[in-house]
């Protein structure tokens, strides 16, 4: 079984660091889960989880699954990070079995939902944005899922290498918080939505920022995921503008539901 094939294999080689290191380590990796945690709830505190001032209001099947998954997803993560604060490796693979699997679902899920809004917006002839119709809008969802998709598929390939595979993990998570920071309550606050991107592009920097005060340098996994995820999602427009992906909207409009 595969449980038993985890249960085999050796751990990954111990890493000769200083102790101070390490729970420097632990600790950041256990408050990124917090932000990240809390990032979620905040922004989806009234439309899914039911902490605002309304009931949680869920469009359909797609949504909700796509929801429920995920939510279950990141408490997962949540303790897949306890676990390696506590030294429970051996738990820490088996779980992590579980996790992929999830992970795994996760993308189908991710674009049957973004299928689903399409629909939805097209059908009102909504604009979600200003010069922004339902068709050139859909390349959100799908640029969150599908980075996240690839960097949660990478961190599988370098789980014998910790720093790096923790890390891929970590942004691939992180590649989907701008659902959350587009959600908070920024006209409540009484500030500029416009904000949402800087909120989501301190959390994409503050890995960065933690590689070069504990290693002096930024770990590659870093390097190639903060830009990654920024030029991606800073750009997607671009992409969502084009006949190529309004002719691809129009293709998924005809997929049966």
């Amino acid at each position: 079984m595969a449980t038993d094939a985890v249960h085999h294999q050796p751990l990954p080689r111990t890493r000769h660091a200083p102790a101070h290191n390490r729970t420097r380590e632990r600790i950041f990796f256990a408050i990124m889960t917090i932000l990240m945690v809390a990032t979620i709830l905040l922004g989806f505190r009234a439309s899914y989880f039911p902490l605002g001032e309304r009931p949680a209001a869920l469009a359909n099947t797609a949504i909700i699954l796509h929801a429920a998954v995920f939510t279950l997803f990141l408490l997962l993560f949540a303790v897949q990070t306890t676990l390696i604060a506590a030294h429970r490796i051996r738990w820490h693979m088996k779980l992590g079995l579980w996790l992929y699997g999830i992970a795994a679902l996760m993308f189908p899920l991710g674009l049957l939902a973004a299928i689903d809004e399409l629909r939805r917006d097209v059908a009102i002839n909504r604009y979600p944005l200003p010069r922004i119709d339902g068709r050139t809008f859909s390349i959100i969802s799908v640029s969150g899922i599908s980075c996240f998709a690839i960097l949660m598929a990478w961190s599988y390939l370098q789980r014998r290498h910790p720093d790096a595979h923790k890390r891929l993990a970590l942004y691939a998570v992180l590649a989907m918080m701008n659902a959350g920071t587009d959600r908070w309550p920024w006209q409540a606050w009484g500030i500029n939505e416009s904000w949402s991107w800087w909120a989501f592009t301190a959390l994409l920097l503050l890995p960065a920022v933690y590689d070069l005060i504990s290693l002096h340098r930024i770990h590659w996994a870093t390097a190639f995921s903060a830009p990654f995820i920024w030029i991606l999602f800073r750009y997607q427009f671009s992409i969502g503008h084009t006949q190529a992906w309004h002719a691809l909207a129009d293709l998924s409009l005809k997929l049966p539901h």
